[in-house]
């Protein structure tokens, strides 16, 4: 019998899972004990085309292992011969004539136009033995060489001294390899860097979604690129062909829209981009009315509950963000027509599943006049030379327009006046912000300044509290409920 090359190493698409074996096992025992990262079953994208490695380990002090697996026994391949194709190119330190090392090679190339980190090759052979593979045609150890196989006897000291024997390297930006080869696990920072996801944010991006799914995310930033990243997975693991990602506001509807873009272009992927549409509540409603020729709404308190009899298929999926703050009416609504569809809502407070993350920012509650307080915190922001974007202020809006007022004499750095129905090319972020409670959806900071906490909900406190990575200061003259659970929470927190 004559082995085609070719389907030896092709993989079987049919199932793409990882065997939970005793010796895959073994090698993620290893990678927790040696600090190695461990991936199984997970995909590169490149351009239109997703690229599935079965189980990879990744070493920072020399490169990435790739391991293929085979369920091949003595019995498989006892009789057979293997011949190396004549248009196959052969490296010493691979196995695999799939296209695996040339997609990383593209990636990195394309992103960081560099070949990256050293690509090792290693096959998995579950049913066979070290002893048994002595048996076999001398044309298997040719191209198959003893030391490139883990064999079903390896036992993990054995895998760990084949895997030492590659050469140690000094690699590189050991974090930025894992960010350019799985752009879909990358979060875009507020600052414009990216970030490699955790393991629960990974978990939560690749978790199939239930019919309804609710799910809290207590970090501003985090969450804005988590759910971009989940809808583009999405498409790419074809779960869905249509998604709609309502935002509370035409301002935040921009700015995801920007940093959807933004992720694409870093991850070099390509899909139709009309796949994911981000609109406000009001845009969805008014588009299901326009196919009923109905005349459009501009508030939704004048949603016809009619509307929630009348069926509508709007996309396979709908994510919902920051549900806690909208409208019950429409949150009914999107229940209503995705009744035989999924929608995943998501908020700020406690849910079925979440994501916590550690507050970072320090949290200051100053009994004090608040619009003079507001004045010469910004006098000392300015002093410590604190970039004017990266403040925002928010109040009632009668308060909002004596701060713009007094700042026009009291400060040299302009400020813009942040109106959420407004577009983002109408707004300027790189200047100080002035916003109230309901038009500062996402609008992430590093130092906030509130107003006027007892005039407004406990979600939308939360809501503001979480838009700082820094600071948060609480100006209040005199103390109320809200004032008095916030000090309770947030300052045992610190102590």
């Amino acid at each position: 019998m004559n082995f085609n090359p070719f389907s030896i190493f092709q993989k079987d698409k049919s199932n793409l899972i990882v065997p939970d074996s005793i010796l895959v096992k073994r090698i993620k025992s290893l990678a927790k004990n040696s600090n190695l990262q461990v991936f199984s079953n997970i995909a590169i994208y490149l351009h239109r085309q997703s690229y599935n490695i079965e189980l990879m380990l990744y070493d920072n002090t020399r490169g990435i292992y790739i391991f293929e697996i085979k369920k091949w026994s003595f019995d498989d391949l006892k009789n057979a011969t293997i011949a190396k194709a004549q248009n196959q190119e052969h490296s010493s330190n691979t196995l695999a004539y799939d296209k695996t090392q040339e997609i990383i090679k593209r990636k990195f190339n394309e992103i960081t136009h560099s070949d990256g980190p050293k690509i090792y090759n290693y096959l998995l052979m579950e049913n066979l033995s070290a002893e048994e593979y002595e048996h076999l045609d001398d044309s298997f150890k040719t191209l198959l060489p003893k030391d490139k196989i883990i064999f079903s006897d390896s036992l993990t000291s054995d895998i760990f001294k084949k895997l030492e024997n590659e050469e140690k390297i000094e690699v590189e930006n050991p974090v930025q390899n894992l960010e350019t080869l799985f752009t879909q696990y990358t979060k875009l920072q507020d600052d414009g860097t990216f970030l490699f996801c955790t393991p629960k944010e990974m978990e939560f991006l690749d978790s199939p979604l239930k019919a309804t799914t609710h799910f809290s995310i207590n970090s501003q930033e985090a969450k804005g690129s988590l759910l971009l990243l989940k809808a583009i997975i999405e498409i790419f693991k074809k779960q869905s062909r249509k998604i709609i990602i309502v935002k509370p506001s035409i301002l935040a509807r921009d700015i995801a829209y920007k940093k959807m873009l933004d992720i694409v272009e870093h991850g070099i992927i390509e899909f139709d981009m009309n796949a994911i549409e981000l609109l406000t509540p009001l845009e969805l409603i008014n588009r299901h009315l326009n196919k009923l020729k109905k005349p459009m709404l501009h508030d939704l308190s004048a949603l016809d509950p009619q509307l929630l009899k009348k069926s509508y298929d709007a996309a396979d999926l709908i994510i919902c963000d920051d549900a806690v703050l909208l409208h019950n009416t429409f949150i009914q609504y999107v229940q209503h027509i995705q009744k035989n569809k999924k929608v995943l809502f998501v908020n700020l407070s406690d849910s079925e599943h979440s994501l916590e993350y550690e507050t970072t920012s320090s949290v200051e509650f100053l009994k004090t006049n608040p619009l003079a307080k507001t004045m010469q915190l910004l006098q000392k922001f300015s002093q410590q030379h604190i970039p004017a974007e990266d403040i925002l202020v928010v109040s009632n809006p009668e308060n909002k327009e004596k701060l713009k007022e007094d700042l026009k004499y009291f400060l040299a750095e302009k400020t813009i006046d942040i109106e959420s129905s407004k577009t983002l090319l109408e707004h300027n972020l790189k200047e100080l912000k002035l916003s109230t409670y309901d038009d500062i959806f996402e609008l992430n900071t590093k130092h906030i300044i509130l107003l006027d906490l007892c005039d407004y909900n406990e979600n939308q406190i939360e809501y503001a509290f979480n838009l700082a990575t820094n600071s948060v200061y609480v100006l209040y003259d005199h103390s109320c409920e809200m004032i008095d659970m916030l000090k309770e929470k947030y300052e045992s927190n610190q102590n």
